[in-house]
């Protein structure tokens, strides 16, 4: 019996130094988060206070909705708005079998539509190939389906 007492308090004492050693060793990780170097501590802190101000700055940039370039007034919208009617008269051609013959066949979406309504834009088709031709405030836009050529001037240097 004495034995099992034995054994049993090794036991005991066992557990008790394993849970002892567990103690101490995360009372050590504790203490080496808390002991990070003071620098890394500020320069984390700077780095949140940076990032809080610039978002406040931002926010009302963040905040209001996107406006889409006017393509009256800036020629790279004018040049993709261009390419966008020219992809609505492609897909025609290859649903149909042929050119429409004015631009009131093509489903114009709605947003394109009011980019195009101020404005004119003229479309020339032909047996092979067609044109378009559209003049804004301040450019003149065209394109060719025999060379494929999207050209974007300001007005009045045609």
């Amino acid at each position: 019996m004495s034995d099992s007492n034995n054994n049993l308090g090794e036991l005991i004492e066992s557990t008790r130094q394993d849970a002892q050693a567990q103690q101490a060793e995360a009372d050590a990780k504790l203490n080496s988060v808390a002991s990070q170097p003071r620098g890394k501590q500020m320069l984390t802190a700077v780095l949140m206070v940076v990032f809080a101000v610039v978002l406040f700055y931002q926010y009302p940039r963040f905040a209001e909705p996107y406006t889409w370039p006017d393509p009256a007034t800036n020629s790279g919208a004018a040049e993709g708005v261009l390419i966008e009617v020219v992809g609505l008269v492609e897909s025609y051609r290859i649903s149909q079998g042929r050119y429409p013959d004015t631009l009131s066949q093509i489903a114009i979406p709605a947003g394109l539509s009011a980019l195009i309504t101020d404005s004119v834009l003229l479309y020339k088709p032909g047996e092979q190939s067609y044109k378009l031709d559209w003049t804004l405030a301040h450019w003149h836009a065209s394109y060719d389906s025999q060379t494929e050529k999207v050209s974007v001037t300001p007005s009045g240097k045609q």
